[in-house]
């Protein structure tokens, strides 16, 4: 399906080197001994449900007003405490999928996410237009596939695509092949078309796959992250068009910029990083922002990682409490360094204080048991090559 895509140009995306790269094995006798598949899907869930409660009514200031430093889930307005959103639902369910399938495939993906739709809690604008699109298709044939991300000059430039990555790895841990890129890059475009949203989802796919070759708990040297994260983007992105602004109110270092997400990273963040200009300044309005646009919330993402790849519990911190759009730059950061530094790294009261029922599990359990009882399931199936145990239905 790709390999169409990219002749056909149907696809806002250069076909790198990175989809004939063979992705380096793994040691599965570390990820088993150490729970990092665990870790990483976790560790997604619980950065969503610490920063879900205080995601868009809050920046970083006004928050730290209200709140203080938040340690723990805590509930804001009329958002209780402990709430999953899109970012954990979209993930899990892509899970899901895999698990059923044992591999990644578009359509059926496309088709949980129409079938869940309902459930959805925060779910962008972007991805329930193409959800909506996706659903027409499958009901009379028409959108065409391609057009149901939208137009990829206007549409898609969201985190969408990015927050739900994790789980794809699963089905190469065993067996790793050049397929990783494609399945990242075919899921992301289940609802998002801009190249620059398909780039990061194909970047940061490829600097998982690295953490979880890591030993456990070694972290990278800071400036890896923008380095790799670069090397791959770069290679995917069109020189043309250049991104237009987003949304206001438009961040210091991006109003005025004009270029590629890639190069966004290269310069007005690695300058940032080497003025050591703070997280909570550099992901507000004074740097480059923490919202939702791909082009803020992936900077504050690498940015976050580069002051707190060390520590798992620094690094979710820091992100539910100095980024704009905290959830899912958690989630993210949550999966990444999850993989790293294993299960053991993620408070346990912070598992347990997820309390909300939103995956739609049809025996009732909660969202907690659920995402534990998956990632078990995950490890079993996709590090040790087998299942034991009856698969959770949703």
């Amino acid at each position: 399906m790709l390999d169409d895509l990219f002749s056909t140009g149907r696809i806002k995306l250069r076909r790198g080197d990175i989809f004939d790269q063979q992705p380096l094995p793994l040691n599965l006798d570390d990820l088993r001994q150490n729970q990092r598949v665990e870790g990483m899907l976790l560790g997604l869930a619980v950065g969503d449900a610490l920063g879900h409660s205080t995601e868009w009514k809050y920046d970083s200031d006004t928050r730290h007003r209200e709140f203080g430093t938040i340690v723990d889930h805590v509930a804001a307005g009329n958002v209780p405490g402990g709430r999953i959103s899109d970012d954990t639902q979209f993930s899990f369910w892509t899970l899901q999928t895999l698990l059923d399938r044992g591999s990644f495939d578009f359509e059926a993906l496309a088709c949980r996410f129409v079938e869940r739709r309902d459930l959805v809690v925060g779910m962008g604008r972007n991805t329930a237009a193409a959800l909506s699109r996706h659903a027409e298709r499958l009901r009379t044939g028409t959108p065409l596939l391609h057009l149901c991300s939208g137009d990829p000059e206007v549409d898609g430039r969201g985190n969408g695509s990015v927050m739900r990555l994790a789980p794809l790895l699963l089905p190469h841990l065993r067996q790793p092949s050049p397929a990783l890129y494609s399945d990242l890059a075919l899921a992301a475009f289940v609802t998002h078309g801009h190249p620059a949203a398909l780039a990061a989802t194909v970047a940061l796919g490829h600097l998982l796959w690295e953490l979880l070759r890591r030993p456990l708990a070694r972290a990278p040297e800071p400036e890896w992250w923008l380095g790799e994260f670069v090397r791959v983007a770069s290679q995917l992105e069109p020189a043309r068009p250049r991104y237009g602004p987003g949304r206001p109110p438009e961040p210091d270092l991006l109003r005025n910029f004009d270029g590629c997400l890639w190069e966004f990273v290269e310069g007005p963040v690695r300058k940032a990083w080497r003025q050591r200009m703070s997280v909570r300044d550099a992901c507000s309005l004074r740097g480059f922002g923490s919202g939702a646009d791909c082009l803020q919330s992936v900077p504050a993402v690498l940015y976050i990682l580069m002051h707190h790849g060390d520590s798992f519990e620094s690094a979710v911190i820091a992100a539910v409490n100095d980024t704009k759009d905290n959830d899912t730059v958690a989630s993210v950061i949550g999966a990444l360094l999850g993989a790293l530094h294993g299960r053991r790294a993620i408070r346990q009261k912070w598992l347990d204080g997820i309390t909300s029922h939103s995956l739609g599990d049809v025996r009732g359990a909660s969202d907690r048991a659920a995402i534990e009882r998956l990632a078990r399931q995950a490890a079993q199936k996709f590090v040790v090559g087998s299942i034991g145990q009856q698969m959770l239905d949703f």
